[in-house]
């Protein structure tokens, strides 16, 4: 794959399955073919989503372009819109999470489940559909949405492992791994995302949906795990209306791994003297081969785009030490960084300390956060069909 080809890739795999597949996406989503033929039929657009190289308002731009269009496709688009939002609203979710990986790590390793955990997270649990996963998420980085409910049931329920281990397993594996779908959708399946709503795979749902491709299997004994339903604050959202990239000044505008959208600044290199992508190489040492692979593949097409349109771009590892960078805007003399909205993740918290340590150093940093998402995320304070009532009132407008 030459270097330009993730940002063409995942406009023709759109573009594609506008032409040939979403009219049957309401009929045969829910389908899991196996790793041989995964994305048969759904779009395989999750792993440039996740990497912010396409977004969800342009999808759907494009489909309300388009002759032909599903409401199951929309509804599975918004999810991860809904996810992100309700994870900024919810702040408090992610630093539970975060804080319980280590512990949840130490506790079971010293737990009689210790060998139950290897075994799963090894593929060596002699049950046929899960262990095939377990590899296919491995080999592939890719799990059918279907697959992806199975196994976290059978991991919470049926293993009794905890949802946070299960969670961080994807998350290292996964080429579209999104902090709040993967860590929301893991919370609902335990129960602990809608009260009194728990997700328990069964034999039958698995035999179904994955054309009895598992000849003779049977789910071990249901474990019945009571897991404390615990509310969150609601936050607002500082959106920053104010933000203005000023055309007098020098700026740099930096990106991260997650969201390596070009266009903000193709339209606005006159007025940007450098572009800084910020890799955090030092977190990566639990990720998969696969992908750290495809990351380094998007960050490279990201920086041969930005050549392309003549804008200056260095990238820089902010995991260890912030002096890189800090040398970089002193030697270009530049006293004012700015960057899209950062999601709450792995990368926000690194980059809030690189903020304090521009700040630290007479570094202005400012942020914008697009249109789409301002008017949305509001809607996003409650369940997900209160978003997308709202949602389809503000899409039809």
């Amino acid at each position: 794959m030459s270097n330009i080809d993730v940002y063409k890739k995942s406009k023709n795999i759109l573009e594609n399955f506008l032409q040939e597949k979403i009219l049957k996406y309401s009929q045969y989503r829910n389908f899991d073919y196996g790793p041989n033929n995964p994305h048969k039929a759904v779009s395989g657009l999750s792993p440039y989503i996740s990497k912010g190289i396409i977004k969800e308002e342009y999808i759907l731009k494009k489909i309300n372009e388009s002759k032909n269009s599903s409401d199951k496709f929309i509804q599975e688009v918004l999810w991860r819109t809904y996810w992100k939002g309700w994870l900024e609203r919810h702040k408090e979710v992610w630093l539970d999470y975060k804080d319980s990986i280590e512990l949840e790590l130490d506790n079971i390793q010293h737990s009689e489940l210790a060998e139950k955990y290897e075994q799963a997270i090894n593929g060596k649990t002699e049950l046929e559909p899960y262990d095939e996963w377990i590899n296919q998420l491995k080999n592939t980085g890719y799990l059918h949405n279907h697959a992806r409910m199975w196994f976290a049931s059978i991991w919470i329920h049926y293993f009794g492992l905890p949802w946070q281990l299960g969670a961080q397993l994807f998350y290292d594996h996964l080429l579209d791994a999104d902090i709040a779908s993967n860590t929301l959708s893991w919370r609902w399946v335990a129960g602990l995302q809608t009260f009194g709503k728990k997700y328990i795979a069964s034999s039958q749902n698995i035999m179904k949906f994955s054309l009895s491709r598992f000849k003779s299997f049977s789910l071990p004994k249901l474990i019945s795990i009571d897991s404390p339903f615990k509310k969150f604050t609601l936050n607002e959202i500082n959106y920053n209306n104010d933000f203005i990239l000023d055309p007098n000044k020098k700026n740099a505008f930096l990106v991260i791994e997650n969201n390596l959208d070009i266009n903000f600044i193709k339209h606005n290199k006159d007025n940007i003297s450098i572009v800084l992508l910020l890799e955090t190489n030092n977190f990566k040492n639990n990720l998969s081969l696969i992908s750290k692979n495809f990351q380094t593949s998007c960050n490279a097409d990201f920086i041969n785009l930005c050549k392309q349109h003549n804008i200056n771009i260095k990238k820089i590892d902010i995991s260890k030490s912030f002096n890189e960078c800090l040398t970089i805007l002193k030697e270009e003399k530049i006293f004012n960084t700015y960057s899209e909205y950062i999601t709450i993740g792995f990368e926000k918290d690194i980059v809030k300390r690189l903020i304090t340590s521009l700040k630290n150093h007479n570094i202005s940093y400012s942020f914008f956060l697009s249109n789409f998402y301002k008017e949305v995320w509001n809607f996003c304070n409650k369940g997900y069909f209160n978003f997308k009532k709202n949602f389809d009132k503000f899409y039809h407008a």
